[in-house]
């Protein structure tokens, strides 16, 4: 069966110029197009919760608007102790929603 820790071994073993050649060819195959639909570039997104710093970076805030956001209870979150996270799957809908978040 072949593994990543194989192949990353077989990487290891090979001349410098084919490495140069597989990474180039990775390169090129994927970035393949220029534009990305948002499903395939968020669709895999972690299932772990995130920050307000990630959570602001994912929805493409200020990490004081998110936290404007959160004040005024227009996203949903959870407090864990002192810590505020946010559930991968709410934060797809509000980025799809970012719109009505800002009015």
């Amino acid at each position: 069966m072949i593994s990543a820790e194989k192949v990353y071994k077989e990487i290891l073993e090979m001349p410098i110029t084919e490495r140069e050649k597989l990474f180039a060819v990775i390169a090129r195959r994927g970035f393949e197009k220029d534009l990305y639909s948002h499903n395939e570039v968020f669709d895999e997104i972690r299932q772990s919760p995130f920050t307000v710093k990630e959570a602001a970076e994912y929805l493409e805030v200020a990490e004081i608007t998110l936290r404007r956001w959160i004040k005024a209870e227009k996203i949903r979150f959870k407090r864990v102790g002192r810590n505020i996270l946010f559930d991968p799957d709410e934060l797809k809908v509000s980025k799809k929603n970012k719109q009505a978040l800002k009015s």
